[in-house]
């Protein structure tokens, strides 16, 4: 499976950037995500032999909330 943060929802796509090349993004029908990634989350995508989406799950959700003192360190 490839892993992508999911940059941000554009129109009709999300728009994917591949972890471990950031230069690579994909964009997927948002459809497939919309109801269960936000922007920001890590998600692993597993494809089939045509490159369609076979599998597609969130591995670390994206927090908004603000790291304490400690937690930078």
């Amino acid at each position: 499976m490839n892993t992508y943060t999911l940059d941000r929802y554009e129109g009709t796509h999300a728009i994917l950037i591949e972890t471990d090349r950031l230069e690579n993004k994909l964009m997927v029908f948002k459809e497939r995500l919309i109801e269960f990634a936000q922007p920001g989350d890590i998600i692993a995508i597993d494809f089939d032999h045509m490159g369609n989406l076979r599998h597609v799950e969130v591995v670390v959700k994206h927090s908004d909330e603000p790291l304490s003192d400690l937690e930078g360190v």
